[in-house]
């Protein structure tokens, strides 16, 4: 990645459901580095097989 396309923003690496809360929780790291070129997807990708 070049410095020009370089941004640094939160990254979520996981999702799950705490039990306990009764709430959806994410493990998130706050400065990752991210391309400032490409778009997230806006709504989520089904991904039956990991079911």
């Amino acid at each position: 990645m070049c410095a020009e396309h370089a941004r640094f923003g939160p990254y979520l690496l996981e999702v799950t459901r705490s039990v306990t809360r009764d709430r959806a929780e994410a493990l998130v790291v706050e400065d990752a580095v991210q391309c400032g070129s490409c778009r997230p997807r806006p709504q989520p990708v089904a991904m039956p097989e990991l079911d």
